[in-house]
């Protein structure tokens, strides 16, 4: 009979393909893996994997077992947690990407966690990437994001919207300038999020479109560092308007209106697709995901 420390063994193989791998996130041996499989291939008489070319394959009965592997480990520590937190707070872990973090996801979080004293709220900021991946591991239990989700195992919906933005600090020659129109851009200096980003993305597209020729003579991991860039005048700086709100509305960054149309970012609410929501869990997505469109309309205001 299939246990615990079964799926959990074979829920690691599965997630990483490679025994090796899943030996040392288990901290058994090898051959200890391979017997734990061996067992289970045993006790219900199937093959579970294919191996070729040094590589392992699941077959369809393995297929079968990890979705039911993922459900089970999954709800196994969910009840882990939430028993643990008999003792103290409930925990949920959640990610955004790195303008939602840096952006709303506080008010956010302390506002659900006054309302609500038996829960802690922990994050993970980081590229929309990086969160799918804490995501499918296991390590966050939901999150929000802008980027794209490339994982059919990841499931999401349209929670709010907001617009990139060109931005330039008052040290820039174009904080006073009137009537500035797309063109005038061309030529000059941009500070962008990395490669991948999909703020990044969805402007360079519109400027391709608009055969405007522009240079990336910064290119950053996080909004912070776009901002003191742009506080600097060093350039026209490339962000969302929920991370430069209050900059706009206080004068310190001017807002380059050039586009015919706005460039929409929408925010996704994403989590693995077997999730188990617990009663707490379940509360903050209901609560995030209306503060989340609400908070997304006052800031394009």
């Amino acid at each position: 009979m299939i246990t615990e420390r079964h799926l959990r063994v074979f829920y690691e193989v599965c997630k990483h393909m490679n025994m090796t791998k899943a030996s040392k996130e288990l901290f058994v041996s090898q051959p200890a893996i391979s017997k734990t499989i061996h067992d289970i291939e045993q006790d219900y008489g199937v093959k579970l994997f294919e191996r070729w070319n040094k590589q392992l394959y699941l077959t369809p009965e393995g297929a079968t077992l990890y979705e039911y592997s993922k459900q089970a480990v999954n709800l196994l520590d969910t009840i882990d947690k939430s028993m643990q937190a008999r003792n103290g707070k409930d925990i949920i872990r959640v990610g955004a990407s790195i303008t939602i973090g840096t952006s709303i996801l506080g008010e956010i979080a302390a506002g659900f966690c006054a309302g609500n004293a038996a829960v802690k709220i922990e994050a993970l900021v980081d590229s929309t990437p990086v969160i799918e991946q804490a995501l499918l591991q296991g390590q966050i239990d939901l999150a929000f994001v802008e980027g794209r989700l490339a994982s059919p195992e990841i499931k999401s919906e349209t929670v709010g919207c907001t617009d990139i933005v060109l931005v330039v600090g008052r040290q820039h020659e174009l904080y006073g300038r009137e009537n500035i129109k797309l063109e005038d851009l061309s030529g000059r200096d941009f500070i962008v999020r990395e490669k991948g980003s999909r703020t990044r993305e969805k402007f360079s597209m519109e400027m391709e479109r608009n055969n405007i020729r522009w240079n990336p003579a910064w290119e950053c991991h996080n909004t912070q560092t776009i901002k003191n860039a742009v506080d600097a005048g060093l350039g026209i700086g490339v962000l969302s308007k929920l991370s430069v709100r209050k900059r706009l509305e206080s004068g310190r960054f001017r807002a380059l209106n050039v586009f015919d149309k706005p460039l929409e970012l929408y925010i996704r609410m994403a989590y693995a697709e077997n999730k188990y929501f617990s009663q707490n869990l379940t509360a903050f997505r209901d609560y995030a995901v209306e503060h989340v469109g609400i908070l997304a309309m006052e800031k394009n205001t």
